[in-house]
């Protein structure tokens, strides 16, 4: 790992852990072991540190989309998605990618400080989730069950409230996995 890549590593971890403005440069350049002033050789500020992790977690989130075909089953002679298996992946994508769920509990921390994290949340973590179970919905011919943004809420927003219990401590990871998987399969039946 170069000093950038060091850099943004410790940055995130620190901004996930204490949330952007209780970071210093300095901070940051404790964490990755140089003087703060070697810090600007990488990057011009601290924005811009918090600027690039964004953008990586985009090309991350993006590089992440399964592919529908990954999740197609055959019921009855027909096409079909197996939802359980879909919402399990995401939800474990979402948990257990290390950069991903630092940015997403960066992000939890300085959205309701910062106009753009906040849009960042809502584009990355919620918006093009949705879109994507859109296009799959589409894809399984599963748009005669209604409304399409609909069904598409109706399946991401288990998943986003299993995150957030997740980072509450609330419950542990199997347990959320379990809830997941019943409301998944109870989904199914309804759709069947």
């Amino acid at each position: 790992m170069n000093t950038r890549e060091k850099i943004l590593y410790q940055a995130l971890k620190l901004f996930s852990k204490y949330g952007y403005n209780d970071v210093s440069m300095k901070d940051v350049a404790e964490a990755v072991g140089i003087k703060a002033p070697s810090i600007y050789k990488h990057f011009n500020s601290k924005e811009e540190i918090f600027d690039t992790i964004l953008k990586n977690a985009v090309i991350r989130l993006d590089d992440n989309i399964h592919n529908a075909d990954d999740y197609e089953i055959i019921k009855n002679n027909k096409k079909s998605l197996d939802i359980e298996k879909l919402a399990i992946d995401i939800f474990d994508y979402l948990l257990n990618d290390k950069y991903v769920a630092r940015v997403r509990k960066m992000i939890s921390i300085e959205m309701y400080k910062n106009p753009e994290a906040m849009q960042f949340y809502v584009d990355k973590f919620i918006q093009n989730p949705m879109k994507k179970q859109e296009e799959i919905i589409c894809y399984y011919g599963l748009e005669n069950f209604g409304d399409i943004k609909v069904l598409s809420t109706i399946f991401y927003s288990p998943i986003l409230l299993a995150v957030k219990l997740y980072d509450a401590n609330v419950h542990d990871e199997e347990e959320l996995k379990e809830l997941l998987r019943a409301t998944y399969e109870k989904l199914a039946c309804i759709l069947s």
